[in-house]
């Protein structure tokens, strides 16, 4: 039970609130009576948590400060995190420094923030291990599929991956319980499985919007949305959506991975664009069937610190609408201008594809061009060492999983010697004038 209290002139009141499940109960009078006692039940254990955080938000606006609670750690969704900038600044350049945590963690306490404690005595040396372990047990409250990662007294990593819908709070009210928790605050790498779902709504647009109404998170540089599924494994079924809100949220993001198709189903669309990372550094995009929105916005934008772009394309059947023209703003290299690895994998192109990316102002700058994982066979061979000279400045030129026979692998080898043409997709029906392929993901 959490206790608040009000006391100014001749006013002294307490008001308390006890959160559990899809109910809670609030008890309220003067202080030193009994007071008043309601309970109240909702839907949802999601309703339930919404409600108490906004009614705990009222009260703290009129006044009223905490003085007990059985569960401290269960600070409610509407708390800022105090944010210095500067300081922060200091921290990110030299995150290894316990100088630099403690002087942070001083001005948090400053601030009434009491989680500075924990990061100081991290500082000192002297993590409390304790008190790590009971945040991370409330800001879970029962959730399946959480791990966590401490260091300098903050959750470092953080893993959401259940497996099947939560019988209390779904996965993004979790997540964002954690983030709004100054131990979450500051995580640096942060990893979500697909959020289980009893629908067709499979999607990260929910874990997106959690993570864009706790941000900004300062100290945020790794997040990885690509987690394979157990409960929902078909590529085709699985969403991106709108993510529009992480760019903001993660200001520092040095690499993202998402996976996603767009699908044949009318599901939730991908939505990428305006997009502002000026921080990142590798983006990884897994799919079956990627939507042209995909290419097409990522070329468009300026990415001035990325070196290591891959896009995986997929199958027309599963949802693919890229084409090689979709391509343009990233072949034209315009908004990436450290550009070093160019992955355009389990693509359906071929003669085309390699006809457009030997003439591309981008290749004279990459040390690395991956098309593995695709259909390039016959004539993707013949294309490859007809342009050989444009790719030969390559350190690797990764041609893995395609469907290259004998004959052609010694023709490129010949060509050129910096590819690598690791183990080679096998014709069903290599008879055939032209035989049925199909990238490594598809459905």
């Amino acid at each position: 039970m959490r206790r608040y209290e009000f006391v100014e002139g001749s006013s002294k009141k307490f008001w308390e609130i006890e959160l559990e499940g899809e109910s809670f109960t609030t008890r309220w009078g003067r202080i030193g009576t009994e007071g008043q006692e309601k309970t109240q039940d909702f839907e949802s254990a999601a309703e339930a948590r919404k409600a108490h955080d906004k009614l705990v938000a009222e009260k703290e606006k009129k006044g009223y400060r905490l003085v007990k609670s059985d569960q401290q750690e269960a600070r409610p969704l509407t708390a800022k995190v105090p944010s210095n900038p500067a300081l922060l600044s200091a921290v990110l350049a030299r995150p290894e420094d316990g100088a630099g945590w403690q002087v942070f963690a001083d001005w948090l306490l400053e601030q009434g923030e009491p989680w500075g404690e924990v990061i100081s005595a991290a500082a000192r040396g002297k993590p409390d291990a304790a008190k790590q372990k009971a945040v991370s047990h409330a800001l879970r409250d029962g959730a399946e599929g959480v791990e966590v990662t401490w260091q300098h007294g903050v959750i470092d990593e953080l893993s959401l991956a259940p497996l099947e819908p939560d019988e209390s709070d779904p996965m993004h009210v979790v997540l964002e319980r954690f983030l709004r928790h100054p131990a979450g605050h500051f995580v640096r790498r942060l990893s979500l499985g697909l959020p289980p779902s009893e629908d067709t709504e499979w999607h990260m647009e929910d874990l997106a919007k959690a993570i864009a109404a706790a941000g900004p998170l300062p100290r945020l540089e790794v997040l990885d949305l690509s987690e394979p599924s157990e409960h929902m494994d078909q590529e085709s079924w699985r969403r991106v959506g709108d993510v529009r809100g992480l760019w903001a949220a993660a200001p520092n993001l040095k690499e993202l991975l998402l996976r996603g198709s767009s699908g044949s189903d009318g599901g939730a669309p991908l939505k990428l664009a305006p997009i502002d990372a000026p921080h990142l550094e590798k983006l990884v995009f897994f799919s079956g069937g990627l939507d042209e929105a995909a290419p097409r916005e990522i070329g468009a934008a300026r990415w001035p610190s990325l070196t290591h772009l891959e896009l995986m394309f997929g199958h027309g059947n599963y949802g693919c609408s890229s084409t090689v023209e979709s391509l343009g703003g990233i072949l034209s290299g315009r908004g990436l201008p450290k550009l070093e690895y160019l992955g355009l994998k389990n693509s359906e192109w071929e003669t085309d594809f390699i006809d457009a990316i030997a003439a591309s102002a981008i290749l004279p700058r990459l040390k690395v061009l991956d098309l593995s994982m695709g259909i390039l066979w016959r004539d993707g061979a013949a294309a490859i060492v007809r342009h050989a000279k444009a790719f030969e400045h390559l350190t690797r030129f990764i041609l893995d999983d395609n469907y290259f026979e004998d004959a052609h692998v010694a023709a490129i080898k010949a060509a050129l010697k910096n590819v690598q043409l690791g183990e080679q997709k096998e014709l069903d029906d290599p008879d055939e004038d032209e035989p049925y392929r199909y990238t490594t993901i598809a459905e």
